[in-house]
């Protein structure tokens, strides 16, 4: 198994995904997740014509160090955002589909695509309508799936980061969604951080996804939050995940969120250290590889 990381998680320290990318040299990554996420922010290079550019930009800096992108995250778009804000709607499909083309571009088979949350349903009473009102953008997506080849993972969540407005906890939710959705370039991403904050069994989440998983966000915390810190650092129980990734077939990357392993996000201060140096940063990510590198060893499924 592959280990990749997100080059969101350097965002923060550079000023394009190119550079994000080069970040990562010599801390031992060679796989990457190519994070969209704010690229339907307003006046994002993404919503440009420029956009290719920047994307082609990224894969040439990371053929150059010998690295290549294995997964991405779509555009933090919410279909169910106020129906009249027209821009923001634009925007956000816009982003969403030309990230499931940057993926055929760049060669990477998995995207993970939040879809809708908000009050007009109700976790778990409201199920049957939250399948229905999600399944036409799923849809509008199908296009651009099945040009580029590229599947699209929809993602599981928690009450903590989303009460109950939003329906995937478990591996049972998605894998309803999927059926229901019935597309075969549609799969799941099983985020073990969200898992551990809701208390559920890794091993039984990811065996239970079985041949619908594809993508794993690799990330920890103590429970009680969304923190995105590094495995061994929190509670999850690292040992039922590579187990249950083992026992599902999953043939993925181990694709890390540890995106706030040196600072946590309510750390919200405004001086020079904001943010640690950016030499200190790389060593944290060199030490995150070491993390990933030790949990395959360990089960004898580490992959060059």
């Amino acid at each position: 198994m592959k280990i990749a990381t997100t080059i969101g998680e350097m965002y923060p320290w550079c000023s394009s995904p190119a550079e994000a990318v080069r970040a990562y040299e010599g801390t031992g990554f060679r796989y990457l997740d190519y994070s969209f996420y704010d690229a339907n922010r307003p006046g994002a290079v993404f919503l440009t014509e420029g956009w290719l550019a920047e994307v082609e930009a990224a894969g040439e800096a990371a053929a150059a160090l010998g690295m290549s992108f294995v997964q991405a995250h779509s555009p933090n778009y919410n279909p169910y955002h106020d129906e009249n804000d027209t821009e923001y709607h634009s925007a956000g499909m816009l982003a969403t589909i030309r990230s499931i083309e940057a993926c055929g571009r760049l060669g990477i088979p998995n995207i993970v695509v939040h879809t809708a949350y908000g009050p007009r349903c109700q976790y778990p009473a409201d199920a049957e309508k939250y399948f229905r009102d999600n399944l036409p953008f799923i849809e509008a997506l199908y296009p651009a799936m099945e040009k580029w080849n590229v599947r699209v993972c929809i993602e599981n969540s928690a009450e903590g980061n989303m009460g109950t407005n939003y329906f995937f906890m478990t591996a049972e939710d998605m894998n309803d969604f999927i059926s229901f959705a019935g597309h075969p370039l549609l799969g799941a991403c099983w985020d073990t951080g969200h898992g551990n904050m809701r208390g559920t069994d890794p091993y039984r989440e990811l065996v239970t996804l079985g041949k619908n998983l594809h993508a794993v966000h690799f990330q920890d915390n103590s429970g009680a939050g969304d923190e995105h810190i590094a495995p061994f650092f929190g509670t999850l129980d690292v040992d039922a995940v590579m187990r249950g990734l083992l026992e599902a077939g999953y043939k993925g990357p181990l694709t890390f969120e540890s995106d706030n392993f040196l600072r946590h996000r309510k750390n919200r201060g405004s001086g020079s250290l904001q943010y640690p140096p950016l030499r200190v940063k790389r060593g944290a990510a060199a030490l995150l590889h070491e993390i990933g590198a030790a949990c395959l060893e360990a089960y004898g499924i580490a992959e060059d």
